[in-house]
């Protein structure tokens, strides 16, 4: 087997002949599935057979259990490629040095805040929160949106738990006093506050049919964007943010 960079090189040239190689195929089937040269199918499966990644069984050739793993492996690399440029537009307002696995991305809705729908990014959010049972969040900053949110959750019965900055709490009881007195005395939220900055937001909404989360970036015109997803990936690292904002946060309610 060639050296891992020279390995890689070839399963990129062939993706093609080793995608329709895994059930067997003879070399004339090759040339009318693919609509190539006979020549070109003769020097792919020569290459894919140097690199163990093809075997032949009788007049058909067929992938090895390498060649189904590297095809595999080549095939997640381009989606995690995807979906790291999809995302790019929010990733971008993100500090340089955040640490998000691009596993998070793969799949995920991303919703950019356009001077045309600038209220997009938080209705795509509500495509999780509308019924949830359960929900945790983060709060760098305060928009009428985001209040509203919290009242309509408590409203709805959802368990809510938020970790807010200091200053963020604040605002909430200068501008929504009343109503945010209100809120604190209900058994279905409870609020902790961090002094620790934070530069974007994350979620997680529990409902019985799913549970999802998301992170939410923000700009100096409100919120630049979001990036939801319902994958195990994505729960886990939101989940794992969420707690270590929490771990150093103070109980208010």
């Amino acid at each position: 087997m060639p050296p891992a960079k020279n390995h890689a090189g070839v399963v990129a040239k062939r993706q093609d002949v080793l995608a329709v190689l895994e059930t067997g195929m003879r070399k004339p089937e090759l040339v009318d599935q693919l609509s190539l040269s006979r020549s070109t199918v003769d020097r792919a499966i020569d290459e894919l057979q140097q690199a163990s990644l093809v075997e032949r069984d009788g007049s058909h050739y067929v992938t090895t259990y390498a060649g189904r793993e590297s095809l595999a492996a080549y095939e997640g690399y381009l989606d995690r490629l995807d979906a790291l440029a999809e995302a790019q537009p929010v990733l971008s307002a993100l500090p340089p040095d955040l640490d998000i696995d691009p596993a998070v991305l793969e799949g995920a809705q991303v919703v950019e805040s356009t001077p045309e729908a600038p209220e997009a990014p938080m209705e795509a959010n509500m495509e999780y929160v509308t019924g949830a049972t359960r929900f945790q969040g983060t709060g760098p900053t305060v928009l009428p949106r985001h209040f509203e949110l919290m009242r309509d959750l408590v409203e709805q019965g959802t368990e809510t738990e938020l970790v807010l900055t200091e200053s963020v709490l604040g605002a909430l009881t200068d501008t929504y006093a009343d109503d945010f007195e209100a809120l604190s005395v209900t058994e279905e939220l409870s609020l902790y506050v961090t002094d620790e900055a934070m530069s974007f937001a994350v979620w997680t909404a529990e409902s019985p049919d799913r549970t999802g989360s998301g992170i939410v970036v923000y700009d100096d015109t409100g919120v630049a964007g979001v990036i939801n997803n319902d994958t195990q990936a994505m729960n886990e690292w939101a989940q794992s943010v969420y707690e270590r904002y929490k771990a150093d946060a103070e109980q208010v309610f």
